[in-house]
């Protein structure tokens, strides 16, 4: 079964998506009212740019009954004149049900180009390419927001494996936000290992807009 849903825009916790104003300053996604709702939604997108490196990032629920679904995102990055400068896309899937997803990636711009708005796409497959069966919530702790090594804005956290076998690979989001709860950015972690029943310290730069209030973080397992 295949299901293909279009949106961006809003806060995490809204059921509608919204527009953000070029008028604001702010970078700025573009909405469209989502096909269906049964099999997964895009609850919001956003970008943060640094030089010529542009880091953009969505959040998606599961909203079906199932899990080891696709989910691939696609990002569409414009200027200020609305033309389109470049577009990039990101694979992840379900692995519980009631799930968020933070579905982001890098884009490089040309030297001199600047983002102004991101349109992002999503589109869910129920096409047996990942495991099926639903994995224990992988929690993290609270994301605390400091500086890196060379001034950049960085976050750190812990994630905590919940099971008793040793955790491989698990596929981490990180969504940055300002003050007005508008995505400004983020990145993503990839940890080798993190042991069983026990905890793995992040550390990672974020690529952002601007200075973030909060940032969040969303773990799942690298499961086929």
């Amino acid at each position: 079964m295949t299901v293909t849903l279009v949106a961006c825009g809003g806060s995490p916790n809204s059921q509608e998506p919204s527009t953000n104003k070029a008028a604001s300053g702010m970078p700025t996604t573009t909405a469209k009212a989502a096909e269906h709702k049964s099999a997964g939604q895009l609850l919001d997108s956003g970008f943060g740019q640094t030089g010529e490196y542009v880091w953009v990032t969505s959040l998606v629920k599961n909203t079906a009954s199932t899990v080891g679904q696709t989910v691939t995102v696609q990002f569409n990055v414009y200027d200020s004149a609305g033309t389109l400068i470049a577009s990039a896309e990101q694979v992840e899937s379900f692995h519980s049900t009631g799930q968020l997803l933070a579905v982001g990636t890098q884009v490089d711009l040309k030297p001199h180009e600047k983002a102004a708005r991101v349109k992002a796409s999503l589109l869910v497959e129920d096409n047996g390419t990942f495991n099926d069966k639903p994995y224990p919530l992988i929690k993290t702790s609270a994301v605390k927001i400091g500086k890196d090594e060379f001034g950049g804005e960085s976050v750190s956290f812990d994630v905590i494996n919940p099971t008793d076998k040793p955790l491989k690979n698990p596929r981490i989001g990180i969504i940055c936000y300002n003050a007005k709860k508008q995505i400004i950015g983020g990145s993503s972690e990839y940890p080798e290992l993190v042991p069983a029943s026990d905890k793995y310290h992040v550390d990672s730069t974020v690529n952002v807009t601007g200075i973030p209030a909060s940032c969040a973080a969303y773990a799942g397992p690298d499961v086929m």
